[in-house]
Parts: structure tokens; C-alpha cells; sequence
């Protein structure tokens, strides 16, 4: 293999999709597919919808509210805005909080409402195309206890299951917005 191999592979892909785009086509890529971002809470595997969040971010200087659901873990000010925590792992009944100095928030992207999502970890961006989806979520509900309610679907992909959160409807559910 060549020092120029790497250079060589993209001039080729782009005088492909320049031959493609002559003939009215265009290159598929993986991307084209739905942009997920991929978590962690208390060690399964959830994904949701790229445009439900509007930043990842760290937990630094998390302000405690008292007298708040144990799920409620406080605020944090982010760019001057003031967001809400909710750590995803108590709100879902797992009985282990989540370590804020090690966990990862996710800033949702709600107009109505400034809130962010404390889970153990934020794996990226995922794309479940081609993936193996679940004909039946009913055998998974054990597994996501609190959560069941608020995942819609699910895949197996790479050798390990995923569950899509949808955003709206924790936001928009009674136990979300019962903090006290």
C-alpha cells in the first residue's frame, strides 16, 4: 500500500458521486439515515432523537433543591439559561443514582420547557439502519422498568439491544413534571 492509498480512495469516491451527480443521483451515505444520540443509564443501552437534544454537556456546579423528588437533582446554568436535572436512573425506579461529576446531561431542545437529562454516559451519534428492530417490547419491560412507558421501539444491533427514549413524552408526562 502507498503513502498516497488514503488520497487515493477519495478521489475515487469523489469521481464516483461527480459521475452519480451528471446522471441526476447521489451517493448514499450512512448519515442519511436518523441521527440518534446514544446514552447509557445504569448500564442499558437507550438512544433518542439527535433534534430532542440541544447539547451534550458535563454536570459542573449542579444547584441542590430541597424539598424535590429524589430524581430531581437540582439545576445547573448553562450559557445563562437554567436547566432542570432530572437523573434519568432514579426516575426510572433503578434505585442507583447516577454520579454527577461522571455522568453526562443532555440538554434537551423543548421551547416550553428548559430541562436536562442526567444519564451515566453519552456513547455519540448512532444510526440503527439495517439493524434488527424488536417485533416485541412487552419481553423487555423488566428491563426498563420506570422507563417502559416512555420507550417506543427498540433494535439489536452489534450484538447488544438499544431503546429509543421519546423526549416528548417524558416531557410531557405527569411524573415528569411532579418535582415535589
Amino acid at each position: 500500500m502507498t503513502n498516497n492509498a488514503p488520497f487515493e480512495v477519495l478521489n475515487t469516491i469523489r469521481n464516483d458521486a461527480l459521475a452519480l451527480a451528471e446522471q441526476g443521483l447521489t451517493y448514499a451515505t450512512q448519515s442519511a439515515g436518523v441521527k440518534n444520540i446514544a446514552c447509557v443509564v445504569n448500564g442499558i443501552n437507550f438512544y433518542c432523537d439527535a433534534q430532542d437534544v440541544k447539547e451534550v454537556s458535563t454536570c459542573d456546579n449542579l444547584m441542590v433543591v430541597p424539598q424535590t423528588k429524589s430524581w430531581m437533582r437540582g439545576l445547573i446554568n448553562s450559557k445563562g439559561i437554567l436547566y432542570s436535572v432530572t437523573d434519568l436512573s432514579l426516575f426510572a425506579g433503578y434505585g442507583r443514582a447516577t454520579q454527577a461529576q461522571r455522568g453526562h446531561l443532555l440538554l434537551l431542545n423543548d421551547a416550553g420547557q428548559q430541562s436536562a437529562l442526567l444519564v451515566n454516559r453519552v456513547i455519540g451519534f448512532r444510526y440503527f439502519e439495517g439493524a434488527q428492530e424488536f417485533d416485541n417490547l412487552d419481553e423487555k419491560h423488566e428491563l426498563l422498568d420506570g422507563l417502559s412507558s416512555y420507550v417506543d421501539t427498540g433494535f439489536h444491533a452489534d450484538g447488544q439491544d438499544w431503546f429509543r427514549l421519546n423526549i416528548s413524552s417524558i416531557l410531557s408526562s405527569e411524573q415528569f413534571r411532579e418535582v415535589q
